[in-house]
């Protein structure tokens, strides 16, 4: 049984055969478009000329100018932290707010779901959201300092919030 597709594979190259065999004219065309069309492949993948685009390099943005859309005086830029219940975090985000140069809010909420609440229905149409920094640990009181062990996540929150 493990050959039984062959020897079916075989029968219906037969049956194949014994049609083509009727139609002599029919079988040489198809024989010769297919080799028409392979030296043809060939023939135009030897004249075409191969174009390789080298690697884009961009020029780096420097980081004490910031880009122009900041200065957009349409729209208010909010800078969120959680928990809000640290002095630390708190701390943190307003020396982040007062190194970049720029005037936006400062918020802090007191838990991640929070935040993601108010991005999602609170949030008014003239203020963005610009970053939020999350510290994923649980502070016992407001002078807590910060864990040693630091664990980056990548931005996934906001990605379905971005207007363009």
């Amino acid at each position: 049984m493990d050959f039984l597709w062959l020897n079916q594979f075989g029968v219906l190259l037969w049956k194949n055969f014994v049609l083509k065999k009727r139609k002599i004219m029919s079988l040489i065309v198809e024989i010769s478009m297919t080799f028409f069309f392979s030296l043809l492949i060939l023939l135009h993948r030897r004249d075409i000329k191969k174009t390789f685009q080298n690697v884009t390099v961009f020029k780096p943005i420097p980081l004490l100018i910031p880009p122009d859309f900041f200065f957009n005086t349409s729209r208010e830029y909010e800078l969120a932290y959680v928990p809000s219940t640290s002095d630390v975090v708190k701390n943190i985000t307003e020396m982040v707010k007062e190194s970049l140069l720029v005037n936006f809010t400062v918020r802090g909420f007191s838990s991640e779901a929070e935040f993601e609440k108010y991005v999602e229905y609170e949030r008014k149409p003239k203020v963005q959201v610009l970053a939020a920094i999350v510290f994923d640990h649980d502070f016992k009181h407001s002078d807590d300092s910060l864990p040693l062990q630091t664990v980056f996540f990548p931005l996934d929150i906001l990605s379905c919030f971005v207007e363009d």
